[in-house]
């Protein structure tokens, strides 16, 4: 479930994640400009819908499983009454019953299992004075503090391409890593929208979010993207 939350904070975009608490690197100096311009076009989105493909690996099994759908985000209200509003859902490849929807309210996140015939409510948790709490992947997906976020993740530029910016994320807190242990968020180039999620898990398992095509008014088409590199 965690893994859904990660994919919609980078949908949702980090805030200020480009505070730096001591004199930055020259590598550190290019991710946070390039961490800006993320966080400026995603502070620009108030709707958008996207193409999403899921791809599940089983390390044990050597399996991988396929899943494909879409996921539309909403922003409405600011401040500590803004809410974020998500819909995800998803299918295996080349079938046509729902596997999976999620449902982000703002203030609840509802997980249908239909080859279950269940609902999971999840209630968004909440700091002291009401605001949403900076957590983990929930506190990147409704604004987490710069020193919070920096807290809680390395962030690393990994490489840049022609076509994108490829950035490792690792968690520094041991609750975090019970969720996953590395991760890593490429960035389209040109649009700075997100175009991949990749997740390793601590068991080996990994989880690769794709995002292959956004809309004509944030990024151009597919073809013209480039290949994306190990």
């Amino acid at each position: 479930m965690r893994a859904l939350f990660f994919l919609a904070a980078l949908l949702a975009g980090t805030a200020n994640v480009s505070a730096q608490t001591a004199a930055p690197t020259a590598a550190q100096t290019e991710l946070d400009a390039y961490l800006d311009r993320w966080e400026k076009t995603m502070a620009s989105v108030t709707n958008l819908t996207a193409v999403i493909t899921r791809v599940d690996t089983d390390k044990v099994f050597k399996t991988a499983t396929k899943y494909t759908g879409w996921a539309a985000y909403t922003k409405s209200g600011t401040g500590l009454t803004a809410l974020n509003k998500a819909v995800l859902e998803l299918k295996p490849e080349g079938k046509t019953d729902i596997s999976e929807k999620v449902v982000c309210t703002g203030t609840y996140i509802y997980q249908f299992i239909p080859a279950r015939k269940e609902i999971h409510a999840h209630e968004m948790p909440r700091g002291k004075n009401g605001e949403l709490a900076d957590n983990a992947s929930l506190g990147l997906m409704f604004g987490m503090k710069a020193a919070a976020a920096k807290e809680r993740f390395g962030l690393m530029l990994a490489k840049v391409d022609a076509h994108y910016v490829y950035v490792d994320i690792t968690p520094k807190k041991a609750e975090d890593r019970t969720e996953f242990q590395r991760a890593r968020l490429v960035l389209d180039k040109n649009s700075f929208m997100p175009r991949q999620v990749w997740l390793e898990q601590p068991n080996g398992n990994t989880v690769l979010w794709d995002l292959p095509a956004w809309p004509d008014a944030y990024t151009a088409s597919t073809q013209a993207r480039g290949t994306l590199q190990e």
